[in-house]
């Protein structure tokens, strides 16, 4: 018994300094480790992979620290790398790899920096540079129970055809951090039918196109071909806005979607973004909006997008209409009380709006001066900002001998129970709009 006993510690002991052993040699210089690893995912990825350094933890759960991780660009992109991140930790469960695998419990990427670029030809710079041209883009989705990013920075651009020059940064994420877990296909989504990873999303910043926004809170479900942002919350202008987006990259080009509610917005700050100089309009707005289109690899990327809009635009003005001869005649109909506000001042501003072939529709847009309600309907080229509207303005209150004096004025005018209705005509462009009593 005695005997037994001494061969069982004998034996205990033995394991224990093997352990002990192995953790030793695992933990001392894993450095030498950098070139295999490095060789492996480059094989895996075609990409070149970089590592700075190496740490690795046995207990009590295996945790393998990488530090200055870079995967390089492949031709024909420009240098630099798709993913650089200072420190990244995985968590690796210890039984599977006494059969030769590797399974990764858990991801934690401190400050990543994730630049996604495209080529005409409708490649990405996280493709595998030897694998088929004619293949569609896909991400590798690795099916970690739980990724976490802190502090990240995404970026999506496109080359520009036909030089494969870089182009303007078309999706910029500042300072996010997400928490994702493996998932099974949902296509109820909009997503495509195929496994990935999903989970919540905060950003500091975000841009899209000439699109600024902040603080956005959104769920997140990544596929192998498709960004799949829901449940949309975020402030814009001075406003908020809500909603879903998605960006399919599964084709030559990458094609994008949305539908969005907007209340709030400062119209004038949103114009900035695309005009120089004094605002169009002003006011606070509310919309709701869908989008769609290809993000083409041109200098222009959203030209041909296209989708609608009901707008709603509370107390402001048409700022570059405030000297016309014709809205200045039409402040003698205003009540007392709006005297002293600009000719073009309005209480509110409706339309309906279809963006198509560069140009933006509206079948019927409302506009409610102080004194005088005016109903249009026109268009807008995005081209050259030439206007081409026609409308009716109506003269609120009953205006008695001042009606006849008016109409003798404008020709075209006419009355009918006593109130004041003429045509108009806006036209000129965004920066000289010229508004006339249509003939």
């Amino acid at each position: 018994m005695a005997i037994r006993l001494k061969a069982c510690l004998v034996f205990l002991v033995g394991v224990v300094l093997l352990t002990v052993g192995a953790a030793w040699y695992a933990m001392h210089d894993p450095d030498r480790y950098i070139p295999s690893i490095a060789a492996y995912l480059q094989r895996d990825t075609g990409l070149q992979v970089r590592i700075q350094h190496l740490q690795i933890q046995l207990f009590p759960t295996l945790q393998v620290q990488i530090q200055g991780l870079e995967i390089k660009n492949p031709q024909p992109f420009p240098s630099g790398n798709f993913l650089s991140v200072p420190r990244l930790d995985a968590t690796i469960e210890k039984l599977p790899l006494l059969h030769g695998q590797i399974a990764i419990r858990s991801l934690f990427l401190h400050k990543p920096t994730i630049d996604f670029i495209s080529d005409p030809d409708g490649l990405w710079n996280f493709q595998n540079p030897s694998g088929s041209k004619k293949a569609p883009a896909h991400f590798s989705i690795l099916l970690i129970p739980n990724m976490q990013i802190e502090n990240g920075i995404l970026l999506g651009s496109n080359l520009i055809d036909p030089n494969d020059k870089p182009g303007p940064v078309v999706l910029e994420i500042g300072n996010f951090s997400a928490l994702l877990n493996a998932t099974s296909p949902k296509p109820s989504d909009g997503s495509d039918n195929s496994t990935g990873l999903a989970g919540h999303l905060a950003a500091d910043t975000v841009r899209f196109g000439s699109i600024n926004m902040k603080d956005l809170q959104s769920q997140l479900r990544i596929t192998s071909r498709q960004l799949v942002f829901s449940n949309v919350q975020i402030k814009t202008y001075h406003g908020r806005a809500s909603g879903d987006f998605l960006l399919n990259f599964g084709g030559k080009n990458t094609v994008f979607k949305t539908d969005l509610q907007a209340d709030g917005i400062g119209i004038s700050y949103l114009l900035a973004e695309f005009q120089n100089g004094t605002s169009a309009i002003t006011g606070a707005m509310q919309t709701k909006l869908s989008l769609a289109g290809e993000i083409k690899h041109t200098s222009s990327p959203f030209a041909g997008i296209h989708g609608t809009a009901q707008i709603t635009i509370r107390k402001g003005e048409l700022p570059k209409l405030n000297q016309n001869q014709s809205m200045l005649a039409l402040e003698r109909f205003r009540p007392a009380s709006a005297v002293a506000l600009p000719a073009s001042a309005f209480t509110m501003f409706t339309a309906d709006m279809e963006l198509r072939n560069n140009h933006i529709y509206s079948k019927r847009i409302d506009v409610n001066f102080y004194g005088t309600d005016v109903v249009g309907s026109g268009n807008t080229s995005l081209l050259d900002g030439a206007l081409d509207y026609r409308g009716a303005a109506n003269v609120v209150k009953k205006q008695g001998l001042l009606t006849s004096l008016f109409a003798r004025m404008f020709k075209e005018a006419h009355q009918k129970d006593g109130r004041l209705t003429f045509p108009l005509r806006l036209t000129g462009t965004l920066t000289t709009p010229s508004l006339s009593v249509a003939e």
